[in-house]
């Protein structure tokens, strides 16, 4: 599926390469000054140009419509994942999952503010977390601390799903405590002098 993606991307960098030259031609009159006319008599003389032609069209349809259904489905799976019972179809919203994650670290102390992004794939459901830690706490303890609680608490959520969950955890920011404000500010103070 990668190589058609690459394949996809190739052939619309192409086409709007030559559209791109055709308008900086025709924005600065260079068609007027090289002489056009004999590649353009080539590519009319060419033989069985119709068929080219026709072929390219078809190609660019489909092209178009496999890239246009390609993206509907990777853009509704994305936003849920659904799971069979006895009783039916169960389908959860990615977002309900990820709000889910938002609540559950809010009892973290340590925790000023998180993020999170779930994606499913074939093999797994993984979840990107973005995570602003204040400056008093062990980054290796609560990150861990917070990956395992994730974890644990989305396979309880998810039990009719047997996806592995992969938790992946990116620290962007250590935010000062207040505490820390107000002692940088008082060491900052120059003392009054007499």
């Amino acid at each position: 599926m990668r190589i058609f993606n690459k394949i996809i991307v190739f052939f619309y960098s192409l086409i709007f390469i030559f559209i791109g030259t055709g308008l900086v031609f025709f924005a600065f009159h260079l068609a007027g000054k090289y002489d056009l006319s004999i590649l353009i008599d080539y590519f009319v003389n060419f033989p069985n140009l119709h068929i080219l032609v026709g072929l390219t069209g078809v190609l660019l349809v489909l092209v178009s419509l496999s890239l246009a259904n390609i993206s509907f489905k990777k853009f509704q799976a994305e936003k849920t994942i659904g799971y069979s019972t006895n009783g039916g179809q169960i389908i959860i919203s990615l977002g309900a999952i990820e709000d889910f994650i938002r609540k559950l670290t809010h009892q973290l102390p340590e925790v000023k503010e998180l993020r999170s992004e779930v994606f499913v794939t074939r093999k797994r459901i993984e979840i990107e977390t973005r995570v602003v830690l204040w400056s008093t706490s062990n980054i290796p303890e609560i990150t861990e601390r917070i990956q395992s609680a994730i974890q644990v608490q989305v396979q309880t959520l998810l039990a009719g799903i047997e996806k592995p969950i992969m938790v992946n955890m990116h620290v962007v920011k250590i935010a000062p405590k207040d505490n820390d404000k107000t002692k940088k500010i008082k060491q900052q103070e120059i003392p009054f002098l007499r």
